[in-house]
């Protein structure tokens, strides 16, 4: 049942309008996510979605959805750290939202080869990222 309701959300979004990072689109809000309101909870949720991307290898339909589906909770814990954070972290966060906004778009609109060069970036800038971790506690 699973695989059923991942393809057909695959079929629906390979459908939709294709939006780019270029033409200046936005991509459509399909789903409503909370906002995140500490430090602790968006250090979690960037920690949490970011494992969860990396076990995406195939980036089949299916996977794509999926990885669509997580950059929703990502986003929202990006934009918490852009918005709380200062100097280079502040910097570094607002470079990786671009990066995931990129992500959420090409994996929503089923482009397996731009989602792999985004995902690629990422986990660069995440491991950086994710490395202030252990040494800044705020």
């Amino acid at each position: 049942m699973r695989t059923l309701i991942a393809l057909l959300f695959a079929v629906t979004f390979a459908t939709t309008a294709h939006a780019s990072p270029a033409s200046g689109e936005k991509p459509i809000q399909h789903f409503k996510v909370a906002k995140v309101t500490s430090l602790k909870d968006a250090r979690k949720i960037f920690v949490e979605t970011t494992e969860e991307i990396k076990g995406k290898k195939k980036l089949n339909p299916a996977e794509l959805h999926e990885i669509h589906v997580i950059t929703y909770r990502l986003e929202k814990s990006v934009e918490y750290f852009a918005e709380n954070l200062k100097g280079e972290r502040q910097k570094l966060a607002k470079d990786i939202a671009v990066v995931v906004e990129n992500i959420h778009i090409n994996s929503e609109n089923n482009r397996p080869e731009k989602t792999r060069k985004d995902l690629n970036h990422y986990f660069k800038l995440a491991d950086k990222f994710a490395a202030g971790f252990k040494h800044k506690h705020h």
